[in-house]
C-alpha cells in the first residue's frame, strides 16, 4: 500500500460522521445540537409492529448560536405539525414523546439564532418520505431547518413529513 493510500484511509474515517437513533421505539427522546451547530440531516424509520418511528439528526457547525428557545408541543395526537421557527431563528433541537393509544407523537422544536446571518430564499420540500417508509433530510450547506410540516395517517398509524429550508 502507498503512503497517499495510508493516508486517505487514515483520514477516511474522520470525513464521514454517521448519526445514531436517538430514541427506541415507543420511547421519548430529546435532541439538541450543540453550542454553534444547527439540524444538518434528519432521518427516521418507521416499525409496523410498534406502529413508532426511531429518530436520528446530525448537526453542522454555523458559527455563534443564542436566544434558543423550545416551543410548547405544537400537534395533538393524530393531527397535524404546522410549526416554524420564529423571526429569524432556525431548528437546532427536537423532542418528543410517543403514546401507544392513538400510535402517534407529540413534538417541540428548539429553535436559536444564528449570530450575523438572517433566514432568506425560504421554500418547502416535498414530502421526505411515504408512510411506513424511511423519512431523510439532508440540508444542504450553506441553509437551515425553518419549520417542519407532517400530516398524521390514521390507517397507517404513521405521518409523512415536509420541511422548510431556508438559506442562511
Amino acid at each position: 500500500m502507498t503512503l497517499i493510500s495510508c493516508i486517505i484511509v487514515a483520514f477516511s474515517g474522520l470525513l464521514v460522521t454517521e448519526a445514531d437513533y436517538v430514541n427506541n421505539y415507543d420511547q421519548p427522546f430529546d435532541f439538541q445540537c450543540p453550542a454553534a451547530q444547527i439540524l444538518s440531516y434528519i432521518s427516521s424509520v418507521h416499525h409496523n409492529g410498534a406502529e413508532d418511528r426511531r429518530w436520528e439528526f446530525l448537526c453542522r457547525t454555523v458559527g455563534k448560536t443564542d436566544t434558543c428557545n423550545w416551543s410548547d408541543h405544537v400537534n395533538a395526537f393524530e393531527e397535524m405539525v404546522a410549526f416554524s421557527c420564529p423571526d429569524e431563528t432556525v431548528m437546532t433541537g427536537v423532542s418528543s414523546y410517543h403514546d401507544n393509544r392513538p400510535e402517534d407523537r407529540r413534538f417541540k422544536f428548539q429553535c436559536c439564532r444564528v449570530v450575523e446571518k438572517q433566514t432568506s430564499g425560504c421554500f418547502m420540500t416535498n414530502f421526505v418520505n411515504d408512510y411506513d417508509e424511511k423519512l431523510t433530510l439532508d440540508v444542504p450547506e450553506g441553509h437551515a431547518v425553518k419549520g417542519a410540516f407532517s400530516c398524521y395517517h390514521n390507517g397507517a398509524h404513521d405521518r409523512r413529513w415536509k420541511f422548510e429550508i431556508c438559506k442562511l
